[in-house]
């Protein structure tokens, strides 16, 4: 009996060794996965107002596809959120940006939206549909603190 009982725990012990060395594997590997994908763009950040609505447009400089929209409703807690309908701009450098998840009939058309720029445009600027009502939008570059 003494010696079933031991078995047993010797068995769980192994067991939980096993356990234990496969989670740190794993472990391990998505954290090289996940330190090993490098960003294919600059996120250069945005803010302006809209009908007196928060608005933050994320560009993304290299990937203007990975770019979006985020409207701040009062009252609420998340934005919405609007992205490209399209991976680049028109042949007039214009990129529309619906909300996600559809369902909204408002969107958003922006200028001037290139894949990468030589210089960094100080603002952003084009126009926000809603109830068939044309507003023209500008935002402005966001200063970082980092020097």
């Amino acid at each position: 009996m003494e010696n079933q009982i031991f078995q047993i725990i010797n068995m769980i012990t192994k067991t939980f060794r096993y356990f234990i060395c496969l989670m740190l594997i794993l472990s391990a590997s998505l954290l090289a996965h996940a330190q090993g994908v490098p960003k294919a763009y600059e996120a250069i950040n945005y803010q302006g107002k809209v009908n007196s609505k928060q608005v933050r447009f994320s560009l993304a400089e290299g990937y203007i596809s990975a770019s979006s929209l985020k409207m701040y409703l009062p009252g609420k807690i998340r934005p919405l959120v609007f992205e490209p309908d399209a991976g680049v701009a028109d042949a007039n450098n214009r990129l529309k940006f619906i909300p996600v998840p559809q369902g909204r009939p408002d969107y958003f058309i922006l200028d001037n939206m290139q894949e990468a720029y030589d210089e960094i445009p100080a603002y952003i600027a084009g126009s926000y549909f809603f109830n068939n009502k044309k507003i023209a939008v500008k935002f402005w570059v966001v200063k970082s603190n980092t020097h």
